[in-house]
C-alpha cells in the first residue's frame, strides 16, 4: 500500500510541517509507504473531459491536508481521499457548515449569513435596512466572520454600528455571516478531535489577551474531560458531515448549554496531542488503515 500526504504548495506553518511528518511516521510504522507533496506536484488539469493529475497512479490513497475543493474532487476520482472532498468543502464555507446541519438538532449560535453582493450602485437603502436586521437581531456586542478563513484570523468583534458600518463596507463584496456573541465564554472554547465520528480527545483553549481562542493567536491549551452532552454535539456534527476526523468548536451558552461554533476538516494536531498527552495521530492512521482494508 502507498499514499501521498498533500498539503498547499503556497504555504507550509510549523504546525503543518508537524502534522504531515507525524502522519507519515505512523503509516511507516505499519508499513505503508507516504510521499509528501504539495498541490503544485500533481500538474492538475482539465483536457477533453479528463481530469489529469501527474503521477496518480502510483498511489492508493491521500491524507488531503488543504483546501483545494477543486483540487479534492479530482483526486477523489482516481483514489479514495480523506477527509472527502464533500467534507472538506461543506467546512470550508462557513455558512454552508451550518446549512448542512439544519436537520441535525443541533445547538448552534444565532448566524445571519451575508447577502451576495456584486454590484454597489444604488445600494446604499439596502445596506442600511441589512444592517439595522444584523443590529436588532444580534444586538452588540456581535462577531463577524468571512466564511472562508482560517486560525480566527478573519473573526471580528464588532462593538457598535460604526465599526458595523466599517467592517462591512470593507469586506460587503466577500462571504461572510454575522453572529451572536457569546460573552461569558469569551476567550475560550472546546476543542474536540473526533475520528470517525467518535470524539477521542478534548482540550481547553483559552486566551487571557483576545477575544478568540486559536492557539495561533495566543490561546493555551489544557486537557479537560467533558460530559457526554457536550462531546456528543461535536460526534454528532463529524457524522452529519461525513468527516473522517475533525477539530470541532464547542461553546457554552449564557444557560450553560453546548453550542457548536464551528467544525474544521483539516485540525492540527500538536496542539491537542501536547495537551491530553494523547498519541492522536497514530489513533487516526489505524482508523484510515482499517477503512481501506474494508474497501
Amino acid at each position: 500500500m502507498r499514499g501521498f500526504i498533500l498539503n498547499n504548495g503556497f504555504y507550509l506553518s510549523p504546525a503543518q510541517d508537524h502534522k504531515r511528518l507525524r502522519l507519515k511516521e505512523e503509516f511507516n510504522k505499519l508499513g505503508i509507504d507516504i510521499d509528501l507533496l504539495t498541490s503544485v506536484d500533481l500538474n492538475f488539469s482539465i483536457q477533453d473531459s479528463h481530469i489529469h493529475l501527474k503521477n496518480i497512479e502510483k498511489y492508493d490513497f491521500c491524507v488531503y491536508l488543504d483546501k483545494d475543493e477543486n483540487l479534492a474532487y479530482a483526486i477523489q476520482k482516481f483514489i479514495p481521499i480523506f477527509n472527502s472532498a464533500q467534507s472538506i468543502a461543506s467546512c470550508n464555507d462557513k455558512v454552508e457548515t451550518y446549512l448542512k446541519l439544519v436537520d441535525s438538532n443541533l445547538p448552534m449560535p444565532k448566524t445571519i449569513p451575508s447577502l451576495l453582493c456584486y454590484n454597489l450602485s444604488n445600494s446604499q437603502a439596502d445596506i442600511k435596512k441589512f444592517l439595522d436586521y444584523v443590529e436588532t437581531e444580534l444586538s452588540y456586542p456581535l462577531i463577524c466572520k468571512q466564511c472562508y478563513g482560517s486560525l480566527g484570523l478573519e473573526v471580528y468583534l464588532i462593538n457598535n454600528r460604526q465599526e458595523l458600518e466599517q467592517k462591512y463596507a470593507e469586506l460587503i463584496k466577500l462571504p461572510l455571516l454575522f453572529q451572536k456573541y457569546i460573552s461569558n465564554f469569551r476567550g475560550k472554547d472546546y476543542r474536540i478531535f473526533t475520528i470517525g465520528g467518535k470524539a477521542v480527545a478534548s482540550m481547553l483553549r483559552q486566551n487571557e489577551t483576545d477575544f478568540r481562542s486559536n492557539i495561533f493567536l495566543g490561546g493555551k491549551g489544557t486537557a479537560v474531560e467533558l460530559p457526554q452532552d457536550i462531546l456528543s454535539v461535536a460526534e454528532n456534527a463529524s457524522r452529519a458531515l461525513g468527516l473522517t476526523y475533525a477539530g470541532c468548536d464547542v461553546m457554552l451558552d449564557e444557560n450553560g448549554q453546548p453550542t457548536l461554533i464551528e467544525v474544521n476538516s483539516n485540525a492540527f494536531l500538536s496542539g491537542i496531542e501536547k495537551a491530553s498527552k494523547i498519541n492522536i495521530t497514530k489513533m487516526l492512521v489505524n482508523y484510515i488503515v482499517s477503512l481501506l482494508k474494508a474497501r
